[in-house]
């Protein structure tokens, strides 16, 4: 049993919220585990239907009359287990429901006065009777009338991969060691060097095995890499059959499919920048754009686009180019078994001091910050005239430009980090970050070196 920060945030749902929610996020990230273990531990009672398992219930939800036909036909399945007050009603993979109103819309049987199961529990929600959560992904990809933001009756959370912060739970790391390193970070005083050791060490594993329960849990259990790399293989299988299931034109799920399949040798290029001509017809770019496909990619969550702003000033998304971007796969391990023929993970086992790491920990970096709240406000700085920042965020009200660097510092204890010194002079900038294989070092009164595991502890 894997722990969750999830797990705090449904039960503070519960006790201070009236709310139905709803939890997206991509396949395999441990929705309907963390969900099931939660209902299990604070209801008395729990209807649970996974359409995935329940296909023969997809029709019955698909097109609603209204609110009091989405009761009466919960009731009429599962009325010895629905007690007012008591009861949560859990109803997963409601992608395939929305599948299923497409197809009716695009054979002209869907009534255009029926209601979907989100819009349906509105009335429900308000009467207090029952608890409402739904689950499911690619929620909003190719589907039309998917409630895609929070409105009153319904609240949205997103769920990642484990975090760092969450491995180290997970493999029985003490809360005063976190606590201990979160402290040297707010007090950017550097870690006693075993601790760091230790940290830097573990880091390193985390970007190893990633962050997907099943492949977590099956290093847990065997700590066998390849049970680690067959858990990675199904999920991205599960991935590609997403993508040839959810886009109906076949011209595009071959590009989607393409784009996928090409993030970590884009990933491998010099400046990491994703090049659509390397990977798609020269001919067919020169016609078409290509940003329905990037935001289908993006909106599935199984990758985070970076895009490339012109100047670091706040606020960043002016000067976001739309068509610059680097894409990152939504988890590090996935990436690694992506990249296995290059022999990553045993030249990472070895540490090899030839490899080049900047893939991986781009990567792992994009991930975290990702997961911490900088959905859609991450962004990179790349300028002929001045050179590449790897990130910049809007951290504390400022702007936060962030260097990564996979090996060890000089001599002197410092990175060479000419590009950053250039921003830095010439938009005066206040704060800036560098992690690497190091400890905690204030090179000037703007930049601070920071351990590579301390990523974990920016938060939005």
């Amino acid at each position: 049993m894997l722990k969750r920060k999830i797990e705090d945030y449904l039960v503070n749902w519960k006790n201070n919220r009236k709310q139905a929610l709803l939890v997206t996020g991509a396949r395999q990230v441990g929705k309907t585990y963390s969900i099931n273990q939660f209902a299990i531990n604070n209801f008395e009672s729990v209807v649970r239907i996974d359409f995935s398992v329940r296909t023969d219930l997809i029709d019955l939800f698909a097109q609603l009359k209204n609110s009091q036909q989405l009761i009466i036909n919960l009731s009429a399945n599962f009325g010895q287990d629905m007690h007012p007050g008591k009861t949560l009603i859990f109803m997963d993979e409601i992608q395939l429901v929305y599948k299923r109103r497409e197809e009716l819309r695009k054979n002209g049987l869907l009534d255009p006065n029926s209601q979907d199961i989100l819009t349906a529990s509105k009335a429900l929600v308000i009467s207090g009777e029952y608890r409402y959560i739904f689950s499911g992904f690619l929620l909003g990809v190719s589907i039309n009338d998917v409630v895609l933001h929070p409105v009153g009756y319904l609240d949205e959370i997103q769920m990642y991969p484990l975090d760092f912060e969450e491995y180290l739970w997970n493999k029985g790391v003490g809360k005063e060691a976190i606590e201990y390193v979160r402290n040297c970070f707010k007090d950017r005083t550097p870690v006693d060097e075993p601790v760091n050791k230790l940290f830097l060490d573990y880091f390193k594993e985390y970007v190893l095995i990633g962050g997907m329960p099943e492949a977590v849990s099956a290093f847990f259990e065997t700590n066998n890499l390849h049970q680690v790399q067959i858990a990675h293989e199904q999920i991205i299988k599960g991935y590609l059959l997403d993508i040839t299931t959810y886009i109906t034109d076949e011209s595009k799920k071959i590009r989607v499919r393409d784009i996928f399949n090409n993030i970590p040798s884009e990933l491998n290029n010099k400046n990491k920048k994703y090049i659509a001509s390397h990977v798609l017809d020269k001919n067919y770019l020169k016609r078409n754009t290509l940003e329905d496909e990037f935001i289908w990619i993006s909106s599935a969550a199984i990758a985070i686009p970076v895009y490339n702003i012109t100047e670091p000033i706040i606020p960043l998304f002016l000067s976001k180019e739309r068509k610059t971007m680097k894409l990152f796969l939504n988890d590090i391990g996935l990436l690694d078994t992506m990249l296995l023929s290059t022999g990553i993970r045993q030249k990472l086992l070895l540490n090899e001091k030839e490899i080049n790491y900047g893939a991986p920990y781009e990567n792992v970096v994009a991930q975290e910050l990702y997961s911490h709240g900088f959905k859609d406000k991450l962004f990179y700085y790349n300028s002929k005239k001045h050179g590449e920042i790897d990130f910049v965020i809007e951290y504390e009200n400022d702007v936060l430009p962030i260097e990564i660097k996979s090996g060890k510092p000089n001599e002197m204890n410092i990175y060479n980090h000419t590009a950053l010194n250039n921003v830095i002079k010439l938009y005066n900038i206040q704060n800036a970050f560098v992690f690497g294989q190091c400890n905690v070092v204030k090179e000037t009164e703007v930049i601070t070196q920071l351990p590579i595991y301390m990523i974990s502890f920016i938060r939005n």
